[in-house]
């Protein structure tokens, strides 16, 4: 059985003559804060939405399937998908279906973040114990589901097959995102390919299709290509922020242990760009630093390369690509907003 990851377990990132990197300092200043965002497309209905949607008789299943949206969740996805719907919108207002889309967006992640725990056995998420932790692995299980059937029941009131079919790969590339993570035993290339690969499949997978979904269901539908790009490169840039960060924050700003990742065996963006700088580090990964300190040794190569720096240029790369996506929109403060969200994203430490 995989051991309980905690706090204590690995040391933090130093900073090395190699390494120098701030990341508060990385990158500018946003003009709007995420809370003005927020209170831009008024997240409240989302939040109040969510509530009555996974309300239930029975107050086991009710608190375990809420437990997680009362954990201090951003809510990042659906503030992205409304900024979006008015981007796409004449009159600037997201319609019911848009707000819905917004609302399944979030039920959809949290349901997957309420399985990956199960699976990573994880004790800490959003700075509260996990669902699997708090109850056990059944109550989780049963859970995620609830979730996911509520979120699947909303996406039918919709009404648009079209809608349906966008946001059902988002369901798909989950469960193959998670499957293609066991994979090992690769190249350099083909596991920098298959990373961002599975990044996509993971996280930016629900950004993109989301965001394809309520311009499809705007007054600008031709846009749905521009919007599902948006999506798809900010997603990737989220998790390779996400994965840096791992790295370099603290436990209490994360929400959840750092150096998570390492101790579950997962090389992300940090590590394989250190493995070039020491090649030596590929047999570690692709065993999955299963041996006795290995954990310990990959994360001084990190330590010792400019791993996190490119990790933070990739990510920032990726969000030129998303604002580019913008170019056939109309000027708003939305796509202001939108802009706005890639800098939120590369300046984050939570």
């Amino acid at each position: 059985m995989r051991r309980a990851i905690h706090s204590s377990t690995l040391p933090r990132y130093q900073h090395t003559q190699h390494n120098v990197y701030n990341i508060s300092e990385a990158v500018p200043h946003t003009q709007r804060t995420f809370r003005e965002l927020q209170e831009l497309v008024d997240i409240r209905d989302v939040h109040q939405d969510i509530a009555q949607s996974l309300y239930s008789d029975n107050m086991n299943l009710n608190n375990a399937a809420y437990h997680l949206f009362q954990g201090g969740g951003k809510f990042f996805r659906p503030t992205t998908v409304l900024l979006m719907a008015c981007a796409c919108n004449t009159s600037h207002h997201a319609s019911h279906n848009q707000t819905q889309i917004a609302v399944i967006s979030e039920m959809i992640h949290v349901a997957s973040l309420m399985h990956d725990d199960i699976i990573d056995e994880a004790c800490q998420r959003r700075n509260a114990a996990t669902v699997n932790n708090k109850w056990n692995d059944k109550v989780a299980v049963l859970g995620g589901d609830y979730v996911i059937a509520k979120a699947t029941e909303k996406l039918a009131k919709i009404g648009c097959t079209e809608t349906i079919t966008i946001l059902s790969r988002v369901i798909r590339d989950l469960i193959r995102g998670e499957i293609l993570q066991l994979k090992n035993s690769m190249t350099h290339e083909e596991l920098f390919d298959h990373y961002i690969n599975k990044t996509f499949l993971k996280t930016a997978s629900l950004l993109a299709h989301s965001c394809q979904a309520v311009t499809l269901l705007s007054d600008t539908p031709h846009l749905q290509h521009q919007a599902y790009e948006y999506g798809k490169n900010l997603g990737i840039a989220f998790q390779l922020v996400d994965d840096m960060l791992d790295f370099v924050s603290t436990d209490s700003s994360m929400g959840k242990p750092t150096g998570a990742d390492l101790e579950l065996g997962l090389a992300t963006a940090p590590v394989l760009y250190a493995a070039q700088e020491h090649p030596e580090l590929n047999a570690l990964i692709n065993r999955r630093f299963k041996q006795p300190g290995d954990s310990l040794r990959a994360l001084e190569f990190v330590n010792d390369s400019a791993g996190i720096e490119k990790t933070r240029e990739l990510a920032q790369r990726y969000c030129d690509k998303a604002v580019e996506s913008l170019d056939e929109f109309s000027g708003s403060q939305w796509k202001e907003g939108l802009v706005g969200v890639t800098d939120v994203v590369l300046s984050r430490d939570s």
